[in-house]
């Protein structure tokens, strides 16, 4: 509590990508472009299954909270950092760097969260076809609620980096405001703080992957005990849109969070950092929507009864 009562009123800041004033302009665009698409594409995704009664189903539904979450955890990042291009001092509050923190760790370990519930309810859908509308539809506000509450749980814990006490220049080398970019702004020895963000990130992590690899390994298993062929080719297709954004995902969360400090190059953080903050809140509407017949059947319907109105 000392170090927290002594940060109160400083600023930190933010160093970003670059000085050089005509290359922050060109990232400014690239970043306002995409979180333009980011806002329409994740907009259209949950306006389409609240308002498409075809979409109603547990699966739509948790895609739907993943739509709003995308949106969330990508303007606590992008918005602060497309002011930041365009000011002199590119500086944030105390109390707003730990609201930054926050809000950004508990969306993305929400999504973390989400998305071995999406697993899960794929592996309802293909293993129990005929228990999935009893078993699984009643659960699915329970999973919603259960990720919202894992992830801001696990925020809260991230956040206790500002009770540590932060001295010199303030300067985080980063374009928010993250973890072990703040840690390496302390005064204090942040040992053991590092190895408590390590175990539960890598609970989170692990824990959700673990849930992810057997809901697939049974969803496998009941695929390669059909009979049909066209039956397995349409189990799996549905799994597809899943483990792509799975991939985009948890790739890049652990290259960025469970890699050991000494491996940590600047370039690589920036880098890794962008496709998951701005990036993936991108693609995933784009994946899960391209390759549903049901989602492009339902933005028909609703596309030729507005233009009937």
């Amino acid at each position: 509590m000392e170090g927290a009562n002594l940060n109160q009123g400083i600023e930190f800041e933010l160093l970003g990508f670059t000085n050089d004033p005509q290359l922050q302009t060109l990232l400014f665009v690239l970043f306002l472009g995409l979180y333009t698409v980011t806002v329409l594409v994740n907009l259209i995704t949950f306006l389409l299954i609240h308002m498409s009664a075809a979409l109603h189903t547990p699966m739509y539904f948790l895609l739907k909270s993943l739509s709003f979450w995308d949106f969330c955890y990508s303007s606590t990042v992008v918005l602060q950092t497309l002011v930041n291009f365009l000011a002199k001092r590119k500086v944030i509050s105390h109390h707003g760097c730990m609201a930054q923190m926050f809000f950004y760790a508990g969306f993305t370990t929400s999504e973390c969260y989400l998305l071995a519930a999406m697993a899960y309810d794929r592996y309802a859908a293909i293993c129990n076809p005929l228990l999935y509308p009893v078993t699984v539809s009643p659960e699915v506000w329970t999973l919603i609620v259960g990720s919202y509450s894992a992830g801001f749980r696990n925020s809260l814990i991230y956040t206790s980096i500002f009770s540590l006490k932060f001295c010199g220049a303030h300067m985080i080398t980063h374009f928010f405001c993250d973890g072990l970019p703040m840690l390496s702004l302390s005064c204090v020895d942040t040992s053991l703080c590092e190895i408590l963000l390590f175990i539960f990130a890598g609970f989170s992590l692990l824990s959700c992957t673990l849930t992810i690899l057997v809901s697939y390994l049974l969803i496998l298993i009941t695929i390669l005990r059909m009979n049909s062929a066209q039956g397995r080719v349409k189990a799996f297709s549905t799994c597809v849109s899943h483990l792509t954004a799975v991939c985009f995902f948890y790739g890049t969360t652990f290259f960025m969070y469970l890699r050991p400090r000494p491996s940590h190059s600047l370039a690589q953080d920036h880098m890794v950092a962008v496709i998951y903050t701005v990036v993936i809140p991108v693609l995933n509407p784009l994946i899960y929507s391209l390759r549903n017949k049901d989602v492009k059947e339902a933005l028909r319907k609703v596309w030729g009864r507005k233009m009937m109105e």
